[in-house]
C-alpha cells in the first residue's frame, strides 16, 4: 500500500525497530498505513483512489440534480418578476390617467376670485 508523507517521522515497529519517513511517497504494509501515528503524518493513497470514482459519481449525480432543481426555481421567479412588473406598469399606466382626469375636472372650474379671500391680501 502506498501513503503520501506530508510531514517527517520516525515510526517505531512493533518488533522495536524504528523507520524514519521522509516526506514523499511510501511503499508500506497496510498495518503500517492504518496505524494512527502513520495516519497523523501521511495519507493513504490506495484507499484514496478506491473510493475517489464511485463518490465522486454519487456526488456528481448529487450535485446536477440540486443544480436542477435550483435552475427551476429560478425560471419561477424569473417569471414572478416579470409578471410584477408588468403589474407595476399597468398600474403606473392607471396612476397616470387618473392624475390627468383630476387635472382635467379641477381645471375646468378654477375659482373666478383668484383663490382663497377673493385673492385680496389682508
Amino acid at each position: 500500500m502506498k501513503i503520501r508523507v506530508h510531514a517527517a517521522f520516525r515510526f517505531t515497529h512493533d518488533n522495536g525497530e524504528s523507520e524514519v519517513f521522509d516526506i514523499g511517497v511510501h511503499d508500506v504494509s497496510e498495518a503500517i498505513a492504518q496505524h494512527w501515528f502513520v495516519q497523523a503524518h501521511a495519507e493513504a493513497l490506495d484507499a484514496v483512489k478506491e473510493t475517489t470514482s464511485a463518490d465522486y459519481d454519487a456526488e456528481l449525480t448529487e450535485l446536477r440534480t440540486s443544480i436542477a432543481g435550483l435552475t427551476g426555481q429560478l425560471a419561477e421567479r424569473d417569471k414572478q418578476i416579470a409578471e410584477l412588473k408588468q403589474q407595476l406598469e399597468e398600474r403606473d399606466t392607471q396612476i397616470g390617467e387618473l392624475l390627468v382626469q383630476s387635472d382635467h375636472q379641477t381645471g375646468e372650474n378654477p375659482p373666478a376670485n383668484g383663490g382663497k379671500n377673493g385673492g385680496n391680501k389682508k
